[in-house]
């Protein structure tokens, strides 16, 4: 069997990553040979070079790029036969002016990459001796920087139709010397079909944070990796910011119904108490912590009448994400205030003291930015829950009068919560005993004698 004659496809994007995944998909997708450039400069000069036509142009639109408009009006002219696929976020008035003399293009959303461009591959090619069903798909070894480990089997192609294996599903593939294939002169390496297809399925579900961000390495997840992994492939500090994925969003939402559900049965916290103590590593305490905290708090607003729904689920929703940013070290959960970290800061890393210090604000900056559905102001207490009303908490060293009435309750929930799951015997009358002078402030006295009552009960 001889190769299929490869289609020439031409993409162009200011981004070496975006070039990086189109050419990826494409070329497993399709018996394609497929040129990357960065500039419409770039694609002028190679356009006006070549010989005949690319099959297809991808092309990255950016409103103000230098030399877009001689760009586009080359393509009007000289590219009539030629499929192109124009990314964008979205279309100004201008650029559909623009662009609307280009009978062929096909308009595709950046955040719809990769599975609308395979759609339209599929359909464009569909009973195509250019599709592409090779057992092996070849991947660039520059694409796979930006793979944080695909722990699957990786091939290095020896003839047509002999491969061998060079790296296998347990090794760590970001330590591959990928110099030492470039330096041999070899372009690519080659992964089984049904694992190039699950990388893509990888980069779908992570694209809408790559475009977020610069210099993002797409976190590829196996169903095998520890919690600990699998926490820090959801959970990614990116250009000093954190961000989640669609998936893990939608799981924590998952979650807030869940726990509302059980606050709302109105359970009996003694019970709660007894079963909550049964497991004690890192994990559970991580999963114990955010249902404990959302009792508690939904109790005290209950006995203080303040129910309203959207009062409930300001409470579950912080009590969830609160530590979410820890969970990646759920070790540093352990640690309830900054007198706590102080004594213990010698024996962390620079980076897990940082980690610890900023997740309140890295905790109350998810709120904002990824769950709409939490009520106005949510992200308040989230960034308050480490406050102390003597001024002595972070991240902002609030004094009580700073310090709102709900965002009381949930520091006293959430120090409830750690003095339960942390102490060896705890009961509600040593917990009330530590709150005397330590909460005998205004906004606070209230939600105490809130918890003396729930301890009658």
């Amino acid at each position: 069997m001889t190769d299929t004659k490869k289609l020439p496809f031409l993409v162009i994007s200011s981004s070496p990553y975006l070039r990086g995944i189109l050419k990826f998909v494409l070329e497993t997708l399709l018996h394609t040979e497929v040129t990357e450039l960065e500039s419409e400069e770039k694609a002028l000069t190679f356009l006006r070079n070549l010989e005949g036509a690319p099959s297809m142009i991808v092309y990255d639109y950016q409103p103000n790029a230098y030399l877009v408009e001689d760009f586009i009006l080359y393509l009007k002219e000289h590219s009539k036969l030629v499929q192109i696929v124009i990314l964008v976020d979205r279309i100004k008035a201008e650029g559909e002016e623009m662009l609307r003399d280009l009978l062929q293009i096909k308009l595709m959303e950046e955040a719809a990459l990769p599975t609308a461009l395979v759609e339209e591959a599929k359909k464009i090619f569909k009973n195509s001796p250019y599709l592409n069903g090779e057992p092996y798909c070849r991947v660039d070894v520059n694409f796979l920087t930006i793979l944080d480990g695909i722990n699957k089997n990786l091939f290095l192609r020896l003839s047509q139709n002999k491969y061998v294996k060079i790296s296998h599903a347990d090794d760590d593939t970001n330590v591959v010397d990928i110099q030492k294939y470039k330096s041999k002169g070899i372009g690519y390496l080659y992964l089984a079909r049904e694992t190039a297809l699950w990388v893509i399925s990888q980069i779908q579900g992570q694209i809408n944070i790559f475009l977020k961000a610069n210099n993002f390495r797409f976190v590829l997840r196996g169903a095998s990796d520890t919690p600990e992994k699998r926490f820090e492939q959801k959970i990614l500090r990116i250009d000093d910011e954190v961000h989640v994925d669609k998936e893990f969003k939608e799981s924590i939402d998952k979650a807030v119904s869940r726990i509302r559900t059980i606050v709302e049965k109105e359970a009996k916290i003694g019970n709660f108490l007894k079963l909550i103590k049964e497991k004690q590593d890192d994990y559970a305490l991580f999963t114990q912590k955010m249902n404990l905290t959302s009792l508690i708090s939904c109790t005290l607003a209950k006995e203080l009448e303040w129910i309203s729904k959207t009062t409930m689920d300001k409470l579950v929703y912080a009590a969830v994400l609160s530590d979410m940013t820890l969970a990646v070290r759920p070790e540093l959960l352990r640690i309830s205030t900054l007198a706590e970290f102080e004594k213990l800061k010698e024996n962390l890393s620079v980076e897990d003291q940082k980690l610890f210090l900023s997740h309140p604000k890295d905790a109350a900056n998810l709120v904002k930015r990824y769950f709409n559905t939490a009520p106005p102001d949510t992200d308040v207490l989230v960034y308050q829950h480490h406050e102390l009303p003597s001024g002595d908490g972070f991240p902002q060293g609030l004094r009580a009068e700073k310090i709102s009435p709900l965002s009381a309750l949930f520091i006293v929930a959430t120090d409830f919560s750690f003095y339960f799951l942390k102490d060896d015997e705890p009961t509600m009358d040593d917990f009330l005993l530590r709150c005397h002078g330590k909460y005998d402030h205004v906004n606070f006295r209230k939600v105490i004698k809130a918890m003396e009552k729930i301890k009658k009960k």
